[in-house]
């Protein structure tokens, strides 16, 4: 393998990895159970088996087997993920979310597709921070009224 080959995947997996940890540092900030190095890891490891899989066939198959794989495989992490509060909701689904998320990101950067990568990043980020915006907060406690309100009348 051609050491210039090599030394471009490294550098496919320093973006997986800049991207992967910049969300995984808002989920740091809002405390939640997976960080830096959860998201981070994910992002690389999509990365790296998707961009092994392209090097070593030209089968589009192949890779596409991989991708599925992929994605199983996060299921089965954020099935893991998945628990329910005291008061009987589901916690950790946004952040099950977001590692689906960044495993795809993972393999947009294997497959060279940097702006998708960096745009679905900066999707993510918007996501996991509405909660901090006043519109949004008036919007949940709408539909929370009006969820309540609809109870009553039943």
């Amino acid at each position: 393998m051609d050491i210039n080959f090599e030394l471009l995947l490294s550098a496919k997996l320093l973006l997986a990895l800049l991207l992967g940890s910049i969300v995984g540092i808002e989920r740091e900030k809002e405390q939640q159970n997976m960080g830096i190095r959860t998201f981070a890891c994910i992002c690389v490891a999509s990365c790296l088996f998707v961009s092994v899989a392209a090097h070593l066939t030209e089968d589009r198959s192949a890779t596409a087997r991989m991708l599925a794989a992929i994605a199983t495989g996060l299921g089965f992490i954020g099935a893991g993920i998945g628990f329910r509060s005291e008061k009987g909701m589901p916690t950790g689904l946004t952040t099950a979310a977001g590692l689906w998320t960044i495993a795809a990101v993972g393999i947009a950067i294997a497959l060279n597709m940097f702006v998708l990568a960096v745009s679905a990043t900066a999707i993510t980020l918007l996501i996991f921070g509405m909660n901090q915006f006043a519109w949004y907060k008036r919007f949940i406690k709408k539909l929370s009224n009006n969820k309540n309100s609809d109870h009553e009348t039943e």
